[in-house]
């Protein structure tokens, strides 16, 4: 943890506020009954990094058979690097005002009243040139990625396969341990990719799902994804799980609706503000429970996570219609890292790699996502802590940095003595990412010595 995320924490904690924990009575009778241990309270979510699946493992080698595996691996590796260091297009708007200062500041410098019409216009071109020149030079470089390049699928085959299979299989794992009642029968997989939703989706939800309905523009991944669930055999049709179908463009038809909708790592691939916003609305009018957004936990993943978080809420406020965010926020309020910080609101995900040409290893993969579900939050929703830093465990005592249900980042010191041993231990034993389950109250400390002295 860098220095500046602990002064972040550091500055928002007020020293006029006291704050209060109160520990869930439920969750303290089972570890006191012995029925849990603290490290399985019920608001852990984080999953123990297992063995990449050996089916799936070899479902990609087949898949790929027959390329150069050592180009791909190698290229793979490149993409991987673009991957993490991609940002979003740059609006058309912003690329106007950066060519104005850049036009005024050039002015300033060149210019003389004592130019005839001839110097004039050779000085208009020359300002025209110079300030293209500075914009292209000073500004993002946005490009789609060409998916329907068949090397470069199998790049992102080789590259993603690993870290995005575990992120979903973690995120749909705390939907499922969360809401056990909820048994989709339509998924819609928007940008479905490599097919790890599916994968995943199936896995957890295959006795209720009845459709899955993918959508990516590149027919080639279409292809590879359906080839990996045919274990690389492209006649192992009657594998294939039912109402599954591949296309190319969101469905036209305003009724369609799904119980479950996903968009992951595709918002990057969308040229500007405005078709994030369109597709986005498409999305949310084809939900009917749950909407899934997930990109790389990179700062630039993580805004348009929290881009497309409040515009979904925004959506929902104007339309009268109740929703409310599952996860990973306690709350509705805009986001305190957001709002206060230079640091992504991410979590982290450890997984193994699959064992192609290589040992397979521990990684650790960044992501940014939320959940945001149709309708009005539970009141028995106690909108428990997140913790969205990872817990300083110290002698005798542990440092829990959270966000909380009043969209605030603050941060708890727990210790045996002042909150309790099955507090203390299950705060101990949480991770990045997990909820807390305690309720946070808020005193003023000079209102209490006011009330004191009456």
């Amino acid at each position: 943890m860098s220095s500046c995320c602990v002064a972040f924490f550091k500055r928002s904690y007020s020293t006029k506020t006291k704050l209060t924990t109160i520990f869930n009575e439920d969750v303290r009778q089972m570890v006191s009954r012995e029925e849990i241990k603290p490290r399985k309270h019920p608001g852990r979510c984080n999953l123990n990094a297992k063995p990449f699946p050996e089916d799936l493992t070899n479902a990609v080698l087949k898949t790929i058979k027959g390329v150069q595996l050592k180009n791909v691996m190698s290229d793979s590796q490149l993409l991987l690097n673009y991957l993490h260091s991609r940002h979003s297009p740059v609006e058309q708007s912003e690329i106007m005002e950066k060519k104005q200062q850049n036009r005024v500041e050039l002015e300033k410098k060149y210019y003389s009243e004592n130019m005839d019409e001839e110097r004039q216009i050779k000085f208009e071109k020359f300002i025209n040139n110079r300030v293209e020149r500075l914009v292209a030079q000073r500004t993002y470089n946005w490009k789609p990625i060409d998916y329907s390049n068949k090397h470069v699928c199998h790049q992102y085959l080789l590259s993603r396969i690993a870290p995005e299979y575990n992120v979903i299989k973690t995120i749909f794992s705390e939907l499922q341990q969360r809401d056990p009642n909820f048994a989709p029968q339509s998924l819609f997989d928007f940008g479905s990719g490599i097919g790890t939703v599916t994968l995943n989706a199936k896995n957890i939800w295959e006795n209720s799902l009845k459709e899955y309905y993918c959508v990516d523009t590149s027919s080639t991944m279409n292809d590879l994804a359906k080839l990996l669930l045919q274990e690389g055999n492209p006649n192992n049709e009657k594998i294939l799980p039912k109402g599954l179908f591949y296309r190319q463009f969101l469905p036209a038809s305003p009724n369609l609706k799904f119980d479950l909708v996903v968009s992951a790592y595709t918002l990057f691939e969308l040229p500007d503000i405005k078709n994030r916003f369109e597709t986005l609305l498409n999305l949310w009018n084809k939900t009917k429970k749950y909407i899934v957004l997930v990109e790389m936990g990179t700062r630039a993943g993580f805004n348009l996570i929290n881009e497309a978080r409040d515009l979904l809420l925004e959506i929902s406020s104007q339309n009268n219609t109740k929703s409310h965010v599952f996860s990973p926020c306690p709350h509705e309020h805009s986001c305190p890292r957001y709002d206060t910080d230079d640091t992504p609101c991410n979590f982290e995900v450890s997984y193994y790699t699959p064992r192609i040409a290589q040992q397979s290893v521990i990684k650790r993969e960044h992501f940014s996502y939320v959940i945001i579900k149709k309708g009005e939050r539970p009141k028995t929703d106690e909108q428990w802590p997140r913790i969205v830093r990872p817990v300083l465990v110290r002698s005798k005592h542990s440092i829990c940095r959270m966000c909380t249900s009043s969209g605030k980042l603050q941060e708890i010191i727990f210790t045996a003595s002042k909150n309790g041993k099955i507090p203390y231990w299950c705060a101990r034993s949480s991770k990045w990412g997990d909820r807390l389950p305690i309720v946070i109250k808020e005193e003023e400390e000079e209102k209490k010595e006011k009330s004191e002295q009456n």
